[in-house]
C-alpha cells in the first residue's frame, strides 16, 4: 500500500505514545483491489482523546469534527486525512440522524470493525507491522467478488447501507450475497434525506462501467420503488 510520509509519522507518534494505529475503510479495500483511493482514514486504538488531540496538534493543522467522540481532520499542505477512535453507532430514533455515537479506544479492533456494512469495508491495514486485521472475511469476499454484511443484525440500522450496496456491486462488478439483498428489500428506506440518495446515485453513475448494472439491481432490490418512484418503470 503506497501511503503518504505523514500517515506513517502519524501511526510511528501513536506508536510511541502507547498506542496502535489502523489504516481502515475504503482505501484498505482499494488497494487489495489495485484501484486508487483518495481516501485517508486512520482509526486509534489504545489513545485517550486528549493524547491523540496533543499528538496530531504536533504534526499539522486539526480540525475536530466530532468532539464528542473523536474524530479528527489533520491537513497540511499536501495531503488531509481523517483521524479517530473506534466508536459505537446506536439508533435511538426513526430517522437517518437519530444515532447516539460513543467513542472508545479500548473496544477492540473486531469491535470496531463490526460497525461497519460490509466485510469488504472492515478490513484494516498497520503500516508499520504490514498486518491486516480482517475479522469478517472480507479479503476473502474481495477474492469472490461479492458484497456481505459484516452484522445482519445492524445492517438495517443505517439504510443508505442499502444504496451503497448498490453503488459497489456496480462499481466493482460485485455479487451481492442472498441474506444481504433480502436486507437491503426488508430496510425501510423513508427516512433517508434526497441529499444522501441522490449522493450514492451520483456515484452510481459517475463511477460505474456500467452504471446500468447498478440501475437493475435497485430495480431487483425494489429501491427504486421506494426511493425514486417516479424513475421506477424506466427500463433496466
Amino acid at each position: 500500500m503506497n501511503l503518504h510520509p505523514l500517515i506513517i509519522d502519524i501511526c510511528r507518534a501513536i506508536s510511541r505514545a502507547g498506542g496502535r494505529a489502523w489504516i481502515v475503510g475504503g482505501v484498505v479495500r482499494d488497494a487489495l483491489m489495485d484501484v486508487e483511493s483518495k481516501d485517508h482514514d486512520i482509526e486509534v486504538h489504545g489513545i485517550e482523546l486528549d493524547d491523540l488531540r496533543r499528538i496530531l496538534r504536533s504534526l499539522g493543522q486539526v480540525n475536530e469534527i466530532g468532539k464528542s467522540f473523536g474524530v479528527f481532520k489533520l491537513s497540511t499542505s499536501e495531503i488531509e486525512c481523517d483521524v479517530s477512535i473506534p466508536r459505537h453507532d446506536n439508533q435511538v430514533g426513526p430517522a437517518h440522524k437519530d444515532v447516539q455515537i460513543v467513542g472508545n479506544p479500548y473496544m477492540g479492533i473486531e469491535s470496531a470493525a463490526r460497525r461497519r456494512d460490509l466485510t469488504i469495508n472492515a478490513i484494516a491495514f498497520d503500516p508499520l507491522t504490514k498486518e491486516f486485521a480482517d475479522p469478517f472475511g472480507g479479503m476473502r469476499d474481495i477474492e469472490r467478488g461479492r458484497l456481505v454484511a459484516v452484522d445482519e443484525r445492524t445492517f438495517p440500522e443505517d439504510p443508505l447501507r442499502v444504496l451503497r450496496v448498490v453503488q459497489f456491486a456496480a462499481r466493482f462488478g460485485f455479487s451481492v450475497q442472498t441474506e444481504l439483498a433480502d436486507l437491503c428489500k426488508k430496510t425501510s428506506l423513508y427516512s433517508l434525506p434526497p441529499e444522501r440518495i441522490w449522493g450514492e446515485f451520483e456515484k452510481l453513475l459517475l463511477r460505474a462501467p456500467i452504471p446500468s448494472v447498478g440501475w437493475r439491481l435497485a430495480h431487483d432490490l425494489d429501491v427504486l420503488d421506494r426511493v425514486l418512484p417516479e424513475l421506477a418503470t424506466l427500463p433496466s
